[in-house]
Order: structure tokens, then C-alpha cells, then sequence
């Protein structure tokens, strides 16, 4: 009888020493943005529409050819969409509802070249596969491709996403950018509330290698008085291009990110950053905190470890917040909502 006693008595012990663990560990998991390992996948579209991937790809090797610098647009649109609600496309839409490339921070800021491309790859997918190939798929493949296509490394990115049938509020997509304005505390608060980590943040900065800014953000830098994270000489090349800011000519003018490859996937970025001569006070930010300063000093040193990082954050990118299964929807056109 005592030895009943004793293996029940152990028993309820054991139970009450792993249950509280047991819970934290399952509350815990809830907070993190993590899909879950079934939900999406490399040949999602094997069966459902075989081509997808070949649809895609062709069409982006033309727009490519046409324009290089729609690979920039790209990449900024899916990076804009993940940051916000997640990776379902909802910045593509454009009515009936407010759109997202209203708010501030995508004001001038998106294409709207970049819209016409996926809506036009879109209709492509749908008279192959009426139904079946998701915006949110379509523009996260698309950019992928896009920045290999300029020079960037191949990225492997799952597909299965479905769409979002709204888009967020203007108030959502302001609370969820990173300002160019950020000093390096605010950056990373910014990425670790998405998943992300230093070592993605200063990668996924990297693509600041190759598009365009608007001078009324450049101007920041310039006005009322010239920054110190900015080169002497550059700072008057910039002023020249974009100031006076209320000059109406300035105010819709735009300058290259990077001035020396700026159609090209490089490495080039983390040595315009040490050299001052990178646009954002966000880009300059990067060098206030030793663990990211060390990650600029390698990326500009080694382009190889830049892309293998740039690989692995673009795919953490990609599966943030990811609508699957029986949730969201497929839209037949990606700028309007079904």
C-alpha cells in the first residue's frame, strides 16, 4: 500500500513540475510568426497549374529586358506588403476600399508600374488556371525572380499564399514601416516585432543597391542643414538634383540609390554606407550598433556572404503573416478585390 501511495504521490508531482512549462511553451508559440511547416511549399502548383512557375518567369524576363530598374519596383512592393499584415497582397489592391499605396510611406514610393505587371502576369495565370495562383504568390515569385535577373542570387521561395480580400488601414501601414528617418534602435524594434533579426535587417537594407528615391525624401538629409551622415561632395550633388524642394520640377525628381550600379543586384550598397554616401539616415543607422556595423563591414568586403544572408532573410520575409488553407481568397485580378 505505501508503495501505491508513493508512485501516485510521484505522479501528481511530476504532473504539477511539467504542466506550467507545458503552457508557457504553447502560449509562447502563439506570439511567434511562425507558418506552420505544411503550409507552404516549393511545388505547390505541381499539380494545379503546372506552368505557374514557367508563366511568371517568362513574363518577368520580359519586363526585365524592357527595364531593369522594375526589379527595384518590385522587391520595394513585396517588401511593403509583408511589412503590413503580412505577405497576402492586400497592397496591390486598389479599390473598392482605401488602398494602402495612399498612406505616407508608400506615397511615391511605389510603382505603379509595378500594379500593371502583376496584374497583367495575373491574367496570364488565370487563363492557364482560372482560380488557382495567388497576388500574394504571383508578386513574391516575381520579385524573387526580378533580383535574379539583375544580378542578384537565386531565392528559393515557397509557394501557397492566398490573398487578402482588404487592405489595411493608412494607420496600419504607418505603424508598420520603418521610417528612412530610423536611428538603429528604432530599426531593429521595427524587424523584431516582424520576426526578423539584425542579420536581416542589415541584409534586407541591402536592397536599397539598386532603384530610386524621391527628392522630398532626400531632402531631409539636405535641409535645414546638411547631415552628417552624408559625404561633403555628394551632399552638394544631391542638392543640386533636389532642392529648392519646392521647385515643382524637384518635387516629382528622383535620384539613384546607388549612383555607380544602380541597375544591378550588388554588394555595392554596404560600400556606399561606409563611404557616406548612402541617401537614408536609416542606411547610415546601420553603423550606430557594433553587430550591425560589423555585418556593413563584411557584406561590402564579401558579396558572396551578403547573398547567402540576403537568401535567407528574403525567405523569412516572404512567410510572414502568410494567409493558407481555407483562409483568405484568390483574387482573379490582383488590383480589386472579388
Amino acid at each position: 500500500m505505501n508503495l501505491v501511495i508513493c508512485f501516485f504521490l510521484f505522479a501528481a508531482f511530476a504532473l504539477l513540475w511539467t504542466w506550467p512549462s507545458a503552457l508557457c511553451a504553447t502560449q509562447t508559440n502563439r506570439t511567434l510568426h511562425v507558418k506552420p511547416a505544411h503550409a507552404l511549399a516549393r511545388n505547390f502548383y505541381h499539380e494545379s497549374c503546372p506552368r505557374a512557375h514557367e508563366i511568371i518567369r517568362s513574363q518577368i524576363v520580359k519586363v526585365i529586358k524592357q527595364n531593369p530598374s522594375e526589379a527595384a519596383g518590385l522587391l520595394r512592393t513585396m517588401f511593403h506588403d509583408c511589412f503590413v499584415q503580412g505577405c497576402d497582397a492586400s497592397i496591390l489592391l486598389m479599390g473598392p476600399m482605401l488602398s494602402e499605396q495612399f498612406a505616407a510611406p508608400n506615397m511615391r514610393s511605389l510603382r505603379p508600374s509595378t500594379n500593371l505587371i502583376i496584374d497583367h502576369i495575373k491574367a496570364q495565370l488565370e487563363a492557364a488556371c482560372p482560380d488557382v495562383v495567388s497576388c500574394a504568390d504571383t508578386l513574391v515569385l516575381s520579385a524573387a525572380i526580378a533580383v535574379q535577373l539583375v544580378g542578384g542570387p537565386h531565392i528559393p521561395v515557397l509557394l501557397g499564399r492566398r490573398d487578402s480580400s482588404s487592405a489595411a488601414s493608412v494607420q496600419t501601414v504607418v505603424a508598420n514601416l520603418p521610417s528612412p528617418q530610423f536611428n538603429i534602435f528604432g530599426l531593429k524594434q521595427k524587424f523584431r516585432s516582424h520576426g526578423l533579426n539584425s542579420k536581416d535587417l542589415v541584409a534586407l537594407s541591402g536592397a536599397h543597391t539598386f532603384g530610386h528615391a524621391h527628392c522630398r525624401i532626400v531632402g531631409l538629409q539636405l535641409t535645414p542643414r546638411v547631415s552628417a551622415d552624408l559625404d561633403i561632395d555628394f551632399a552638394a550633388n544631391l542638392s543640386r538634383i533636389c532642392l529648392p524642394a519646392n521647385n515643382p520640377a524637384n518635387g516629382a525628381a528622383t535620384v539613384h540609390l546607388d549612383f555607380i550600379t544602380h541597375d544591378r543586384f550588388n554588394n555595392n550598397y554596404y560600400k556606399n554606407v561606409l563611404n557616406k554616401v548612402a541617401l537614408f539616415h536609416s542606411d547610415a543607422a546601420l553603423l550606430e550598433a557594433p553587430d550591425t556595423k560589423d555585418l556593413v563591414q563584411r557584406y561590402a568586403k564579401n558579396e558572396e556572404e551578403f547573398f547567402e544572408q540576403f537568401k535567407v532573410s528574403m525567405l523569412k520575409l516572404s512567410e510572414i503573416g502568410v494567409l493558407t488553407g481555407k483562409n483568405g481568397v484568390i483574387r482573379k485580378k490582383c488590383s480589386v478585390s472579388n
